[in-house]
């Protein structure tokens, strides 16, 4: 690569970065910067900063504690044990991450809420009117927030430790086995201690996640600075203030994230990326599980499956259930009529996906070529990736600053919601990219070049070939991660311009689960679902082919 050549990789890398995360950041700073400090100071003292993050980071290690209490176990069971339905965990895990946290807070709501299915049929049972039958309310709250972001962040972390079991070597579980210990004492004093590195990385991963949620905290009724900054977003309160506080948010996911990366470091395995979003090929592909003997669990068997079935079970087939159920109560012809009106909103939300995903794509693979190119390029490039740890409603107030004034050709217009959603899914895009230009045996390039070819040429008939799956498994992925935005969708979208997370936001009230924010809903996990399959099918083409 020529000097030239290698120079304008380097002012790409700079140019992606400073898109993605300077400019944004900058933007805060200049509206945080627009007042005076006093009248800043003032304004913030009357938003109790400390018991708002302090209310944040209980969230965060609630949500973690159910992540680890759910999907350790159940990581062990599946690598390590005789338990029945081991394939099938290890099928489910990967699609439940397609489940958007709000669609299970949805769900838990029409479940678990006074007048509620849970409360409807626990008064049928006593055969007594349902007024007659107290029913609390703990899925609101932070506690019942928690709950939902804990089940939601389970795959992920059920991923993390279920890779690290398969490559972490089980002589030290044998011979512990073989010193007369069982198989809890075996997992507690053995297993755990080797996966350090995942444990804290996974846990940290639940933690940043509960942090940036808004959807969940919504709809559970929680206070936190999402919501907060929400609040203010759409009332016009003070934006220094809210800027102010975006930043101060976006300092502790960085500490978060610095983190995280050092986890990662400990032991076997790394968590990159928001909610598991480290690059679906890794997820895809489990060759080389080792062919140890699984541990017989005896009569701790029947325990065993109670639990995979209770915790596979709330994290997917209790929500889809319960969802299912209340759409139905809208009746067969009212409900197919619903769906039916439902087609502008299906189309923008492929529109605002298919174009999110081409961008992030797009850039990605250029920022992939850069790699390597000095140390200014890697540094851009590592500061590119934060962008997706932005919370969406830190980034809509970044956007919402930045476009009027430096791009009025854009506002108001769904390009708005494209360059916001693309920040947020640039990092898996990018990742997936870089993961199948690795895939690219040099010789063959090399070679292709040594007959003549252009490096275009080269690019078209050998790299494109062998990466184009796993860019597309990138593609795909980020397709589903645009199409499931709500908090930057609410703020930035044009007026009239929803998708089927607006709608189901739209259709969701304070008196009651509402069979149409369901019914959107079903429709959702539907798309979902079927891009989260179309990424995982690309994911193993692409490590077939590497």
């Amino acid at each position: 690569m020529t000097i030239g050549q290698e120079r304008a990789l380097t002012g790409l890398a700079l140019a992606v970065s400073s898109a993605l995360v300077g400019v944004p950041l900058a933007t805060l700073v200049g509206t945080t910067t627009s007042v005076p400090f006093s009248e800043l100071v003032r304004v913030l003292g009357r938003v109790d900063l400390p018991g708002l993050f302090a209310q944040v980071a209980l969230l965060g290690v609630l949500a973690t504690a159910w992540a680890l209490a759910a999907a350790v176990p159940l990581a062990w069971l599946v690598s390590r044990t005789d338990v029945p339905g081991r394939a099938v965990v290890r099928g489910v895990a990967p699609l439940a991450l397609a489940v958007p946290p709000y669609v299970l807070a949805l769900a838990y709501v029409a479940l678990m809420s006074p007048g509620g299915a849970a409360h409807r049929a626990f008064a049928s049972w006593l055969g007594v009117a349902l007024a007659a039958v107290p029913w609390p309310g703990v899925i609101f709250g932070t506690g019942g927030a928690a709950f939902v972001l804990g089940l939601s962040g389970a795959p992920s972390v059920f991923l993390l430790v279920h890779g690290a079991l398969d490559r972490v070597n089980p002589s030290l579980e044998d011979a512990a086995r073989g010193l007369g210990l069982g198989p809890l004492r075996v997992f507690a004093q053995v297993t755990v201690p080797l996966l350090r590195g995942p444990l804290i990385a996974g846990s940290l991963l639940v933690f940043l996640y509960a942090c940036v949620d808004f959807g969940v905290v919504s709809l559970l009724r929680a206070r936190t600075v999402t919501t907060v900054l929400f609040t203010y977003l759409s009332t016009g309160f003070a934006p220094h203030a809210s800027a102010a506080i975006a930043l101060l948010l976006v300092a502790l996911l960085w500490v978060v994230l610095a983190a995280q990366d050092r986890a990662g470091r400990l032991g076997v395995g790394a968590a990159t990326g928001r909610h598991g979003d480290a690059g679906i090929g890794a997820l895809a592909d489990q060759r080389g599980r080792r062919d140890a003997r699984p541990v017989a669990l005896g009569r701790l068997r029947p325990l065993a499956i109670i639990y995979v079935g209770v915790v596979t079970g709330l994290g997917v087939a209790v929500p889809v259930l319960t969802l299912t159920v209340l759409a139905l109560s809208l009746g067969p012809t009212a409900l197919a009529r619903f769906w039916g009106a439902q087609g502008e909103y299906l189309l923008h939300t492929v529109q605002i996906g298919a174009a999110t995903a081409t961008l992030a794509t797009g850039g990605g693979l250029a920022l992939a070529f850069a790699r390597g190119r000095g140390r200014v390029a890697t540094l851009a490039i590592g500061a590119s990736q934060v962008g997706y740890a932005l919370p969406g409603t830190v980034l809509a107030l970044a956007i919402v600053g930045l476009v009027p004034r430096w791009l009025p050709w854009v506002d108001g217009t769904a390009g708005e919601i494209v360059l916001a959603v693309a920040i947020l899914t640039f990092t898996p895009a990018f990742q997936s990219c870089r993961t199948a230009l690795d895939s690219v045996p040099r010789t063959l390039v090399d070679a292709a070049r040594g007959l003549g070819e252009t490096s275009l040429g080269a690019f078209r008939r050998i790299t494109l070939p062998i990466a184009g799956p796993a860019m597309l498994s990138g593609w795909s992925l980020a397709f589903g991660l645009a199409a499931r935005e709500l908090a930057a969708m609410l703020i930035v979208r044009p007026p009239g311009y929803d998708t089927l997370a607006v709608r189901l936001w739209v259709h969701t009230t304070d008196v009651g689960p509402d069979p149409r924010a369901a019914a959107v809903a079903l429709l959702l996990l539907v798309v979902l679902g079927a891009t989260w399959a179309v990424a995982l099918w690309f994911g193993r083409r692409g490590n077939l082919l590497a």
